[in-house]
């Protein structure tokens, strides 16, 4: 699979990265069993995927651990990235509050290093700002963490342009992660061409609008996980029937080249300047290989074009 450097580091991950928010399951998705959890790991890094993104809170640590496991003798073969800035109640399992403190990514760090069963992460991520904590604290404890060598890089995840500016006037970080795809394109408006005028790696999330992009779903879909709460993204109304009428005409692209819509889905954001890697979740082993025929071909300029004007609608 083909590799690309991750903003100024030394870093060369698969531009398909192995999303291991799903394999956390509960309370956000549904639980395929650990077993499942592990093959799916081990067949993403058969099939050249050697990026695997996690946080702590996916799962409440279990996201971790089941890469600990799935790739215990592979470590040196491995671009690890995890998160810091999101904690949880061990009383209460849902409460989840951001807590991007010197104190906290302290503690973070130490815990996620036991669970992932090694003595460093490659990148290591601020999972959202947050707004009552400086970020000169925040980057000042990172900044240290990779002087000791528990972390190689810094990223950040869910941070605009403005924030970004100004983490820069305490420490180095080289990549965001944020959501991006065909159907959520806000970060092209600033935080875009602030990473590529400043090296900054692109790490794209849910880059099939969490499932709106497979194809699989209709305006009469009725979401009965978080996707129907309103947490992210739009699954209900007239935005989400905008998008689902936009899906319907990419499948009809996507078909000229033999693919899936989702396939083409992925293949346009990597095809965006300045993204590296897309993550793209991950539950059971039998999705990886479909997921890896977005890859390996190109669209026509003429098509692309086509898709760049449908979006903009």
């Amino acid at each position: 699979m083909e590799k690309r450097r991750l903003g100024k580091s030394d870093l060369k991950v698969s531009v398909i990265g192995f999303g291991a928010w799903g394999i956390g399951g509960h309370p956000f998705w549904s639980d395929e069993g650990e077993n499942e959890s592990v093959r799916a790991l081990q067949k993403a890094f058969d099939s050249g995927i050697n990026f695997y993104d996690t946080a702590p809170v996916y799962g409440f640590g279990r996201s971790e651990r089941l890469i600990a496991r799935a790739l215990k003798n592979k470590r040196d073969k491995v671009i690890l990235a995890t998160k810091c800035g999101l904690r949880w109640e061990k009383e209460k399992p849902g409460s989840i509050r951001k807590d991007s403190s010197a104190k906290s990514v302290r503690f973070e760090i130490e815990e996620s290093l036991k669970r992932l069963k090694t003595d460093f992460i490659d990148l290591y991520q601020v999972h959202w700002p947050d707004p009552d904590t400086p970020f000169h604290d925040t980057m000042e404890e990172l900044m240290k963490l990779k002087e000791e060598g528990k972390i190689l890089y810094i990223g950040l995840s869910n941070f605009s342009k403005a924030q970004m500016d100004e983490c820069l006037k305490y420490g180095e970080f080289v990549s965001l992660q944020s959501m991006y795809n065909m159907l959520e394109r806000d970060l092209k408006k600033e935080e875009i061409p602030f990473c590529i005028k400043k090296g900054i790696g692109i790490i794209p999330y849910s880059p099939l609008a969490s499932g709106v992009l497979t194809g699989k779903y209709d305006k009469k879909t009725n979401f009965k996980d978080w996707r129907g709460k309103g947490l992210i993204g739009n699954f209900s109304g007239e935005i989400y029937e905008s998008h689902i009428d936009k899906v319907e005409k990419l499948k009809n692209i996507a078909s000229n080249y033999g693919k899936k819509v989702h396939h083409l889905a992925i293949n346009w954001l990597l095809a965006q300047e300045g993204v590296c890697t897309a993550i793209v979740g991950v539950k059971k082993a039998s999705q990886l290989q479909d997921n890896n025929e977005a890859t390996g071909w190109e669209v026509s300029g003429e098509d692309m074009k086509k898709i760049n004007e449908l979006l903009a609608v």
